[in-house]
């Protein structure tokens, strides 16, 4: 059995200092996939969202381990001391951190309605970087089956929030009345959307949108039939007039630094300010927070915010474990059947093969009614022939040493080729 392994860290690991220095940028997953793929790994996928970075890994060889996959992340992302902020899980405990993860069970917000998202992100990115086999494949998509059921089976996502309606309901804290403040959104990706969306749900009518992409932002206000478009170079000389800024980017560096909010700080007097920084890396500095009269968090300070608002999504855990139990197990018996799995495609295929060239030969001794039935005999016959070294090695599934043992006993007697059910095997 081919062994795989996630290897990460998130929220329950590290803070936000830490996390923002393991993240990739969308731009560079699919370069970075393929050089994984074209030396250490069979298969490879990487979850790289702003609670969490994960890697999830078939090793081409056994050296590859998750301890190395580990030493080249921290490497990769230049982190020189590792500690505890970083997990090592494999096989099924892999597999059922994935399905927790795309269940919302794993999230900073318990139900985060942003996850099942992430994760199928997360699964195209990696099969357009052609780095996924059957292995991930399958590990992905019952994952993500098992998020949607617990969406569609509980009531973990019923009222569902994220860490954009988080960062709303703090600003609401600090400001009230919400809806008389000024806002501005720096981001049109998803989480700058849902942040838009929460801030309209609560009746705020100022809302502006800055985005690099002048287009994309103006897409987003078409799409959400509100708010008003804030040109990329006007953010600096315009931020003083705004009470809360949320920044979700997807910029590796900062949008908003210690100067632009000092003097945006300076212009507003003694009024204050909320920023709250959403991205992964962070988009604002953190400097920021020593300046008079502004407030700034990240996601480090959501967790006060977030233990008030999920309490009764925790109560549907147990039945959303229940649906992951029902679909890991599924998983395991597809995963257990991986060194039969081929030998079992190439025995049909070589009884097959054989049946068809003798049919061939003899399809004129017969008219066209006699081969249609002979042909029906024949697959009948073939079919209890291989019934009996199938079933052995059906059998011996529960067991990879005995299965291997079994898979080689049976291509050394019918002669079957070993890269024959190559394409049986990945489908």
């Amino acid at each position: 059995m081919s062994s795989f392994f996630t290897i990460g860290t998130s929220h329950r690991y590290a803070p936000v200092e830490m996390r923002e220095r393991v993240a990739f940028a969308a731009d560079e997953l699919a370069d970075v996939l393929r050089a994984l793929a074209a030396g250490d790994c069979r298969e490879v996928a990487i979850l790289s969202t702003c609670n969490r970075t994960e890697l999830y890994a078939v090793p081409e060889h056994p050296d590859f381990t998750p301890a190395r996959a580990l030493a080249w992340l921290t490497a990769d992302r230049r982190i020189e001391q590792v500690e505890d902020h970083f997990f090592q899980l494999t096989d099924l405990r892999a597999a059922r951190h994935l399905m927790e993860v795309a269940s919302g069970i794993d999230s900073q917000v318990t139900g985060d309605i942003q996850i099942i998202g992430q994760v199928k992100n997360a699964y195209q990115t990696a099969r357009e970087a052609g780095t996924l086999g059957p292995v991930l494949t399958r590990l992905f998509e019952t994952a993500l089956r098992a998020g949607k059921r617990v969406k569609t089976e509980t009531g973990l996502f019923t009222g569902a929030v994220s860490i954009s309606y988080v960062a709303v309901e703090l600003a609401r804290k600090i400001f009230y009345p919400l809806e008389s403040q000024r806002t501005l959104v720096i981001g049109a990706g998803d989480t700058g959307e849902l942040t838009a969306i929460s801030l309209h749900g609560r009746g705020v009518k100022d809302i502006a949108i800055a985005n690099r992409t002048e287009e994309r932002g103006r897409e987003l206000i078409e799409r959400l039939g509100f708010g008003r478009i804030l040109r990329w170079e006007e953010i600096a000389g315009e931020l003083h007039r705004f009470d809360i800024v949320i920044v979700a980017t997807g910029a590796r560096d900062y949008v908003l630094d210690f100067e632009t909010v000092h003097r945006a700080a300076s212009e507003r007097g003694n009024d204050q300010m909320l920023i709250v920084d959403l991205a992964m890396p962070r988009n604002v500095d953190p400097a920021v927070t020593t300046i008079p009269n502004v407030f700034c968090k990240d996601l480090n300070d959501l967790n006060s915010v977030i233990a008030s608002n999920v309490e009764r999504r925790r109560e549907e855990v147990p039945q959303a474990e229940a649906i992951i139990d029902e679909e890991l197990e599924e998983f395991a018996a597809w995963h257990r059947m991986a060194p039969i799995r081929p030998v079992i495609a190439d025995l049909r295929r070589h009884a097959a093969t054989i049946a068809r060239e003798m049919l061939e030969q003899n399809r004129r001794r017969f008219s066209e009614e006699d081969f249609t039935n002979v042909e029906k005999l024949v697959d009948s016959v073939v079919r209890k022939i291989i019934a009996l070294p199938m079933s052995r090695l059906l059998e011996a599934r529960d067991d990879p040493e005995a299965a291997l043992r079994h898979a080689e006993q049976v291509r050394n007697l019918f002669g079957l080729g070993a890269d024959a059910g190559k394409d049986e095997e990945e489908e």
